[in-house]
């Protein structure tokens, strides 16, 4: 199959019934029927007073709408490819959109036990993510919810805490020598080494505020603290098979996937990236390409897209591929 043929998918929701019916006020709704307390969006500029109280009618994923299309296109995918059991991991969880809706899915098209997995290295992400699973009907205990940054080895990362619900975090560039020794020298010159020392050694915290969005008006603080980390090895080891890994790892997941390879190419089945430079998405194709993955789709970050069914913008790239050697005897 061609890369980026999107003809034989067209039909990924046919048959399919979008929600519709009352929205609780302050939550929105989404086609599967997923409530997400708009608290968790203000960053984004939503407003909870204004939001649900309301009969509303959603609509299936169009390919108009980029990004999204090709999230919600994996949720179906996946949970259609299911038997037995179910297991999906989502990685930079955020407050758990991609993890709740996969089973959200899978509930409406292939019921079966499910295992979930969510991690994200921002504290009041984890929570979020516990009271979407919990908003929509799924115990948090019951599944496997980490507060942890990913990495490409277990030491301890500095990472940037704060600005819930942006998903804009990841360990790459706050945790490079290079930014270790720029709060050094930060230290050094402002004659702070001691208040550097006490902050690390009685926080775990830089002290070190930076803002994510930085050369934009927009505002999101986050200060730059040592948290844990995880490995994608220590994620799959446990699992003789996972279903579907979902990343949105802002630039990481080239420290990520890149050591996991071989382990993902013997347990799992599909993986869909958000991917954040030409030159990690091209590295990672190419990865997945050597150990005989298929590439359904690859499209790179910050272009717009023109195609024989619609044109669409992404912010993130997009990088699907699935397993052949872990699909189901048909």
């Amino acid at each position: 199959m061609a890369v980026n043929d999107l003809t034989p998918f067209l039909d990924t929701f046919d048959g399919m019934e979008p929600f519709a019916g009352y929205v609780d006020k302050g939550f929105f709704v989404d086609f599967i029927g997923q409530r997400t307390d708009a608290n968790f969006r203000v960053i984004w500029g939503a407003e909870p007073d204004k939001a649900g109280d309301c009969q509303t009618m959603t609509r299936l994923p169009s390919l108009s709408d980029g990004e999204g299309w090709f999230e919600t296109f994996n949720w179906v995918a996946a949970a259609r490819e299911a038997r037995g059991s179910y297991t999906m991991m989502t990685l930079g969880s955020c407050y758990g959109g991609q993890a709740v809706g996969s089973y959200l899915t899978l509930r409406a098209l292939n019921p079966m036990p499910a295992m979930l997995v969510a991690v994200d290295g921002v504290p009041e992400n984890m929570e979020m993510t516990r009271k979407q699973f919990r908003n929509n009907g799924i115990d948090p205990n019951e599944h496997w919810l980490i507060d942890a940054a990913m990495s490409a080895n277990n030491d301890p990362v500095l990472f940037p805490i704060g600005a819930p619900g942006l998903g804009a975090q990841s360990c790459t560039q706050s945790n490079s020598r290079a930014a270790r020794m720029t709060i050094l020298d930060m230290a050094k010159h402002n004659g702070t080494l001691e208040h550097l020392a006490q902050s690390l050694l009685l926080r775990n915290s830089t002290g070190v505020t930076v803002n994510l969005e930085e050369g934009t008006d927009f505002e999101a603080p986050a200060e730059i603290s040592f948290v844990s980390a995880v490995t994608l090895k220590d994620l799959l080891t446990p699992f003789a098979r996972v279903d579907y890994v979902e990343a949105d790892l802002q630039e990481s997941e080239g420290l990520v996937f890149p050591p996991a390879m071989d382990l993902l190419t013997k347990k799992v089945r599909r993986v869909h990236l958000g991917t954040h430079s030409d030159l990690t998405h091209e590295v990672l194709e190419g990865q997945f390409r050597e150990r005989g993955w298929d590439i359904l789709f690859s499209y790179k970050p910050r272009q717009t897209y023109e195609t024989p069914h619609a044109t669409f913008e992404m912010s993130d790239g997009v990088l699907t591929a699935v397993n052949p050697a872990m699909a189901y005897a048909s």
